[in-house]
């Protein structure tokens, strides 16, 4: 489907990111210091000085050395958090051990003293957790993390998931023939995740790094090969040595009682054993401080053109002080304008660069670090280092002014006192990661509103003066150390990069200029409407309003996010209103609309004007509608009514929006054939309707034609005329919202009533060509996906839709224990339903792996004898209430979410006829009997309708 192929680019380049202050979760620990001494320290022993931790946070200490923490929290309601964190990572491998920390991860899922092999994972599903969305693990450079999303609270299930920490703390068996069965699970894994991205990263770090693990252990050569021999007696000694009370930290948030779950810690974790031998920590290197300028080329053919200056200085422990929280603030606040500054650049017209960041920080806890990363456009890489090299400079030589340090004040402002007023409501699963995130680095952790609070306290104090001087500190050390990707090899590149970076420095930069004084052109858009029409919809909590120029109003009030707001906008019909030929225009408007800012301003205009609130700018062109989509407070909600109406009714649509598209098109091209999926994400849709162009990403020539004035041709009359309506779910005033509605979206003209059919563009089908097709990729040669498609309908037939959805579960779990377990084929396969509520009498019904591509014939095999005995049926009933419990609780779950109910309410008056799916979701899925699913498998996985898609790599596909 084609919505925004281009979202993923966008979210990814190095644009806005701010680099907030360590006082907004967590400090430091501090080095002594004369005159300076801990007033207290936490239960895990962390010296407190002059900021107080979050009160509310239990924190404990086992006698055998184990951490704990426990936080009572009820968002969401009724629900909780696990998470073990172990002081262990890549960086921690011996030379015959590189990978075995991840592969124990994996082990920890394959048995133990007391849950047999396999049973783990279908226990946790039996009990209603998904495997992946609720039980998971990660494996970092120095931590891994064990992690349990519990759906309730009630003692049975919490009793469970202690339990089965307790098993992964010390219990595995790590048995010889589960560690066999797992190998091809790790290179599977390894294998999807081998990307240009993470080449990159490797890359990089062997050249600012060479010296420290982070760089030696990172996907280090030999690696695969000790996956695959290694004996489990070595897994089990490193298991041994690292898996121990005193390594160990165990945090628990959520809807629960905390002398309860401090008694059950206490009963499952008081007996385990802390070894006689201290744990030795290992030397992480440094980096060669004396070394620059020196640089590296990094080259693949599907890499964007970056360019990253990074320069080091001796690390120096923070101490969670009021002072160094100061001090901190003051670096973000310039990095954030020198952030700002890239921005503006890289909207400007022929503009070098894409997009580009600075961030002060630390290269984990050896080095201080500085940077600028800038993304080029394509072969620009020489002219985008000059940018980054001059910005850097302008700002430590001549400061920020004080327009700029107001805008980015006005940002940090607005979110120190978001999260304090929404403080109440943080969420289980940010709070126990924030709450873990202090246990290595002996941190303490802190409300939002002590942030808050040490912010205001600052502010009298923030000058330009003081950012500038903070920011200069921090950002003038060692000389840079500089690393460029490319697609093409740079001839002579070291020598070359810095050439050409000492060409840039022997220019002398300016100050920036003061920008100030613009005001909001849009404060009047005519008469208010009145309400015509008030009705509440008692059974789901709705209020539905229809103002009297047909512009439509549903408000649903929830407590699940104190202080915050969640709303959609929608208007017209999308994409549906644009002609089939002209998808590029669809990608286009919903990738970059946004930068076309409003007729009386320009983006960056915006941003200035507008700072301090949070906003959503700009608009998407979806397959049905045109959204805005966002979250907010009350406060800022007039204002985005503002902004957005002006984008609908005074559209920009400006060159800077041409320009930026421009530029990120050239990188996104290069990356649709970069892995398997992007292949699959590319091409399949619109392969498997038979060609039709409303699927899949529009062809480049179709997306390199687009022009500014087709797109305001093509939007102008649903702009000016089509329905209109505006959902707004959670913490709200409801006659506030009324009459920022009425007062702008009620303003304007009167909207048709009615949504138009588009019934000729609602037609698709089904490929009739059901022979084998293989695509190609040019990533890495050892990556395959196999995919089978089957036809289906679209969701007119409620309960149906709710049946597949549950065949689709059951398929996935099936897919998991023969395809993941039995052959170790691939780490995650998938399988989805999608029966469409766009199109007429279309759907899917699908299965994907990604495996090497000797092994998909085997895959495609499984997954063709799984349909088969799914349609002969019965399917096991364990099986069948695995997939249903994690379900039904997913169900339940989204219930408490303002999310979920934005979208079960978006569409409330113009579709008011699907919200009976609302009501009736849990009784669709809980009525799904063993027989509809033997039914609906033997309607639907017919053998002979099924299209079997084969992505290989390209070397591997004889040219024609």
């Amino acid at each position: 489907m084609t919505v925004s192929p281009l979202r993923p680019v966008l979210a990814a380049l190095p644009l806005l990111v701010l680099a907030l202050p360590p006082a907004l979760a967590a400090q430091e620990k501090p080095a002594p210091a004369a005159g300076e001494t801990a007033r207290a320290s936490t239960g895990w022993g962390h010296p407190i000085y002059d900021i107080a931790p979050d009160p509310a946070v239990r924190f404990g200490l086992l006698e055998n050395g184990m951490r704990y923490a426990i936080l009572k929290n009820g968002t969401p309601k009724d629900t909780a958090v696990v998470r073990l964190g172990f002081d262990i990572g890549w960086i921690d491998e011996d030379e015959h051990e590189l990978g075995l920390a991840h592969m124990i991860e994996h082990m920890a899922f394959n048995g133990s003293r007391n849950v047999p092999e396999g049973e783990m994972t279908k226990l946790l599903e039996r009990l209603g957790l998904a495997f992946g969305a609720d039980t998971n693990a990660s494996t970092g450079f120095e931590d891994t993390i064990y992690k349990l999303d519990l759906p309730r609270t009630d003692p049975e299930l919490v009793d469970t998931a202690l339990m089965l920490m307790r098993e992964t703390a010390s219990e595995l068996t790590i048995a010889d023939d589960a560690v066999d069965r797992e190998r091809g699970i790790i290179q599977s894994e390894t294998r999807t995740r081998n990307t240009f991205a993470i080449r990159r990263l490797k890359h990089y770090l062997g050249f600012v790094a060479p010296d420290t693990r982070y760089a030696k252990r990172f996907r280090a050569e030999g690696t695969g090969a000790i996956i695959d021999s290694a004996p489990g007696r070595v897994l089990r000694d490193l298991y041994r040595r690292y898996y121990r009370p005193d390594n160990a930290a165990l945090v628990v948030v959520g809807d629960v009682d905390p002398d309860m779950i401090e008694a059950r810690i206490r009963e499952r974790f008081d007996d385990w054993a802390a070894p006689p031998t201290p744990r030795v920590d290992v030397e992480k290197g440094k980096v060669d401080l004396a070394r620059g300028p020196a640089a590296a080329n990094f080259v693949d053919p599907d890499v964007p053109h970056v360019v990253v200056i990074d320069r080091f200085a001796p690390y120096v422990e923070h101490r969670p002080i009021i002072a160094e929280t100061d001090r901190s603030r003051l670096v973000a606040l310039g990095t954030a304008i020198v952030n700002r500054r890239l921005q503006r650049i890289a909207n400007a017209a022929d503009a070098p660069i894409i997009g580009g960041r600075a961030s002060a920080s630390d290269f984990f806890d050896i080095q201080r670090q500085a940077q600028v990363r800038v993304q080029a456009r394509e072969g620009e890489w020489q002219r985008a280092l000059e940018v980054g090299e001059q910005e850097w400079r302008r700002a430590v030589q001549h400061g920020f002014t004080e327009a700029e340090l107001a805008e980015q004040l006005a940002n940090f402002e607005q979110r120190y006192r978001d999260a304090a007023s929404q403080q109440e409501t943080r969420r289980n699963r940010g709070l126990a990661e924030g709450i873990l995130s202090t246990a290595r680095r002996e941190r303490i952790f802190v409300t939002p509103q002590t942030s808050y609070d040490l912010f205001l306290a600052h502010k009298p104090d923030i000058t330009a003066e003081a950012v500038s001087q903070a920011f200069a500190e921090h950002f003038a050390l060692s000389d840079p150390l500089i690393h460029v990707s490319t697609k093409q090899a740079i001839p002579d590149a070291e020598r070359a990069i810095v050439e050409a970076w000492r060409t840039s420095a022997a220019q002398a930069v300016a100050a920036a200029e003061d920008h100030g004084g613009l005001a909001f052109a849009y404060d009047d858009f005519g008469e208010p409407s009145a309400i015509a029409e008030d009705v509440t919809l008692e059974d789901l909590g709705v209020r539905t309003i229809r103002l009297e120029n047909n512009v439509r109003l549903n408000l649903k009030f929830t407590d699940f996010e104190k202080g915050r707001l969640r709303y959609a906008i929608r208007i017209g019909s999308g994409q549906l209103a644009l002609p089939s030929t002209k998808m590029g225009q669809a990608s286009f408007l919903s990738s970059v609309s946004a930068l076309g800012g409003l007729g009386e301003h320009s983006y960056d205009e915006l941003r200035q004007i507008l700072a301090g609130r949070r906003l959503a700018y700009g608009f998407d062109a979806d397959e049905d509608k045109f959204t805005v989509r966002g979250s907010g407070t009350m406060d800022d909600l007039p204002l985005q009514m503002r902004l957005s109406a002006a984008y609908f009714s005074d559209p920009g649509l400006r060159s800077e929006m041409l320009t930026r598209w421009q530029a990120i098109l050239p990188p996104y091209l290069a990356q649709l054939d970069a892995t398997p999926q992007a292949v699959a994400r590319a091409q399949v849709a619109r392969l498997v309707a038979d060609g039709n162009p409303r699927f899949g990403i529009p062809s480049e020539a179709e997306l390199a034609g687009v022009t500014l004035e087709e797109a305001r041709r093509l939007t102008a009359e649903q702009f000016a005329a089509a329905p209109i309506e505006i959902s707004v779910v959670g913490d709200f005033d409801g006659n506030a919202v009324i009459a920022a509605v009425a007062e702008t979206f009620g303003a304007l003209p009167p909207r048709a009533a009615t949504l138009d059919e588009w019934e000729s563009e609602r037609l698709a089908r089904f490929t009739a060509d059901r022979s084998e097709h293989v695509l190609t990729h040019a990533g890495a040669p050892d990556q395959a996906l196999a995919m089978t498609i089957w036809p289906t309908t679209d969701d007119d037939d409620a309960q149906e839709e709710a049946t597949m959805q549950l065949l689709a579960g059951v398929m996935r779990l099936e897919m998991l224990e023969r395809i993941r377990e039995e052959l170790g084929a691939s780490y995650s396969p998938g399988a989805s339903s999608n029966m469409s509520h766009i199109y007429r009498d279309f759907g899917t019904f699908s299965t994907s792996v990604v495996v090497a591509p000797e092994q998909a014939d085997e895959v495609f095999a499984v997954v063709d004898a799984i349909a088969s005995e799914f349609r002969e049926g019965p399917i096991s009933g364990d099986l069948i209430e695995r997939a249903r419990a994690p379900l039904l609780e997913k169900i339940a779950l989204s219930r408490r979410e303002n999310g979920w109910w934005l979208r079960a309410i978006d569409e409330a008056q113009l579709r008011a006829g699907r919200l009976d799916r609302v009501r009736s979701y849990e009784d669709r899925i809980r009525a799904v009997t063993p027989a509809m699913l033997r039914d609906a498998a033997r309607r639907y996985l017919d053998p002979d309708a099924a299209l079997r898609i084969r992505i290989l790599h390209e070397s591997l596909v004889p040219k024609p």
